[in-house]
């Protein structure tokens, strides 16, 4: 009795490391997926350094690719510029492995520096007093769902795919967050069309959206965008709309091919209601790049207490959403 006892003891054991070692080379094929998978990853997150509120680097504008758009003036003869350089981005991911279906667990930590220059509009001379740099730590947080495909050719009888994942999101601080996200078809006469996309705080770190139901959007076709904000406070304004935190939608792919879109809450440029933490604007789509049908890219929806950005020692106040899209031609 004891030697049995003894062999079902190394049968199990035996049975554990087996699985054990499944799952690690599993969990390597998994990685390879995502790492390989051009709708995932931060690129677009990092301006490399300070930038205009809104530029356009690279990407295929109206059939040509542009380089850089446009200046914000804030009428009081001054510009800012401002941006990031991430200096250190470490990724942690878990699997959970049940049968046929797995789930990454994917963690950001990522640590850089935010620049913030102003400059005269008269000389364009930096105002050394009102600009300055300092450090940052902010966290993302998403879930990726894999699923076993059939592919007879493989000696498994299958593939593992990603089938769908969640808004990457996170932030720094709590004062400030996203609530909502919509986002519009304009019409020619720029009013509001029809409700394409909608996207709420509750549940949004469980919103899992397949890959087919990414947004698409029709290349130099006109959107709105409407992001819901909630500011704790105490807010800084830097003008008299009262508005305490700025909002940008951060588009691309990769470093050679990204834009950022300031959207405001001053009751102007579609925007209907000042001061109502209703951030809007209109975003007129990029094309999938000269000589593509289709391709995906990155957004990334945040907003930017404003003390984060005129007080030096003001912290870092934000909150970020990353959700993939594709662009196609009509």
């Amino acid at each position: 009795m004891k030697n049995l006892s003894l062999i079902n003891m190394l049968i199990l054991i035996f049975i554990g490391a087996c699985t054990d070692q499944n799952d690690v080379g599993l969990e390597f094929k998994l990685m390879d997926i995502l790492n390989s998978d051009d709708m995932l990853g931060m690129e677009e997150f990092d301006t490399n350094g300070d930038a205009e509120l809104n530029f356009d680097m690279g990407l295929e504008t109206e059939g040509l690719a542009k380089t850089l758009n446009d200046t914000l003036g804030f009428g009081e003869g001054y510009r800012i510029r401002f941006g990031r350089r991430i200096t250190e981005n470490n990724r942690v991911v878990e699997f959970e492995i049940d049968g046929d279906i797995a789930i990454g667990l994917i963690n950001y930590n990522i640590n850089g520096t935010l620049y913030v220059k102003a400059f005269d509009t008269t000389d364009n001379d930096q105002i050394d007093s009102i600009s300055f740099e300092k450090d940052f730590a902010t966290n993302f947080k998403r879930k990726v769902l894999f699923t076993q495909v059939d592919n007879p050719n493989n000696p498994d009888g299958y593939d593992w795919t990603i089938n769908a994942l969640t808004p990457l999101v996170g932030g720094s601080g709590d004062k400030i967050e996203i609530n909502k996200i919509y986002i519009y078809e304009l019409t020619e006469t720029m009013v509001n069309g029809v409700l394409l996309y909608q996207y709420s705080s509750d549940g949004i770190d469980n919103l899992f959206i397949n890959r087919d139901s990414l947004p698409v959007f029709n290349a130099f076709t006109p959107y709105l965008i409407e992001v819901y904000t909630n500011n704790s406070g105490p807010e800084l304004s830097n003008d008299s709309t009262g508005v305490g935190e700025w909002v940008f939608k951060n588009y691309g792919r990769g470093t050679d091919l990204r834009g950022r879109k300031h959207l405001n809450d001053k009751g102007r440029q579609l925007d209907s209601l000042m001061n109502d933490n209703i951030h809007t604007g209109g975003w007129r789509a990029h094309g999938p790049g000269l000589g593509l049908q289709r391709r995906g890219f990155r957004s990334f929806f945040e907003t930017i207490d404003l003390a984060t950005i005129f007080v030096e020692d003001g912290g870092y106040n934000t909150s970020v959403w990353s959700i993939p899209y594709r662009v196609q031609r009509p």
